[in-house]
């Protein structure tokens, strides 16, 4: 079981590799293998490397790095609320992070042009506002519940998605259509400026998630064992709660409402590598970028001439997985 589970991050690595590969050739046009490498190792010696360099490979690492984040975020909401149905969709912080992007194009047009800096700000102002209601919501004699967390979640995420309507329903046609593709969840006209706004929120905020592993493992071990070893377990809740928002809003922020891969990607690395933390939360990550990846691609080459949002490939994907965990429960 070590054994495997020690190899399986490297197959998942090698996984993401090929399928970078192979999404590098899939589009409008197909281009050559040989121009496709040519582009990569010599950046401008072929005539393809405007496609590659400036539209494809931003897209196919801004889709890896969102599924990273949202599923890091996944996999810690749900050891926090001790519920594998747990998701930042479901918890509302999707929703709470796509109102306050939407406030920022709708009212503040101008702090838009700089949204390298606003919109992911932005986006975890709303999903802070989101995670402090759920956990306002669950706390019953100054504790935290857990089992309520989902239900404030769910309530949250229709209050923040029906609010989005209100403001769209104000809107021009072509700034709704807009607002609505990337409520969906789209990676499409993504480039290495949206790779340059997520990439350094992750490296700040991941690497604090992998140092909380002891602590998340003692977690669920449940409320009373978890004092008994001496863990504040109210101050761990919160630290991880912020932690996974701002994780689940930086991705929101330059990639849209993608719901699922949070809920999916930790169940797939659990029956992979087991439960401990420190393995499960690289997994997850892993294969979130892999799932976000697949998504992508299938959305823009199964379809030609339509594409299909990633995040609407994700849901039809993952929502019979959902009501098969949520059956599971019941």
């Amino acid at each position: 079981m070590k054994k495997r589970a020690a190899l399986i991050p490297w197959l998942l690595v090698l996984l993401i590799c090929c399928g970078a590969l192979a999404a590098l050739n899939c589009g409008y046009s197909r281009i050559p293998y040989p121009e496709v490498l040519k582009s990569l190792v010599h950046p401008g010696a072929s005539a393809y490397s405007l496609v590659i360099m400036r539209i494809r490979l931003p897209r196919i690492a801004l889709s890896v790095l969102c599924g990273m984040g949202l599923a890091l975020s996944g996999c810690t909401l749900q050891a926090l609320t001790e519920n594998p149905l747990a998701d930042p969709g479901i918890l509302g912080i999707n929703a709470g992070a796509g109102f306050m992007v939407m406030i920022l194009n709708a009212f503040f047009p101008s702090l838009h042009l700089n949204s390298r800096l606003y919109v992911p700000v932005f986006a975890l102002a709303g999903a802070l506002a989101a995670a402090a209601l759920v956990y306002g919501f669950s706390r019953r004699n100054g504790k935290l519940r857990p089992g309520y967390l989902l239900l404030g979640g769910i309530g949250t995420s229709a209050g923040f998605s029906a609010l989005m309507l209100v403001i769209g329903a104000d809107m021009k046609n072509n700034s709704f259509q807009s607002v609505a593709r990337w409520m969906a969840g789209n990676i499409w006209g993504s480039g290495w400026y949206q790779v340059s706004t997520l990439f350094p929120w992750l490296l700040v905020l991941a690497p604090l998630l992998f140092l909380r592993a002891d602590s998340i493992d003692i977690l669920a071990l449940g409320e009373e064992a978890a004092r008994a070893l001496g863990l504040k377990v109210e101050r761990e809740r919160r630290l991880l709660l912020v932690i996974a928002s701002g994780c689940a809003a930086s991705c929101i922020s330059v990639s849209g409402g993608i719901g699922f891969v949070g809920l999916v990607s930790p169940h797939i690395a659990g029956k992979l590598v087991g439960p401990r933390h420190k393995r499960l939360l690289a997994a997850s990550m892993l294969v979130g970028g892999l799932l976000l990846l697949a998504a992508d691609t299938a959305g823009r080459s199964l379809f030609q001439p339509l594409e299909i949002p990633a995040g609407i490939v994700v849901s039809v994907l993952a929502a019979p997985y959902f009501l098969y965990l949520l059956r599971r429960q019941v």
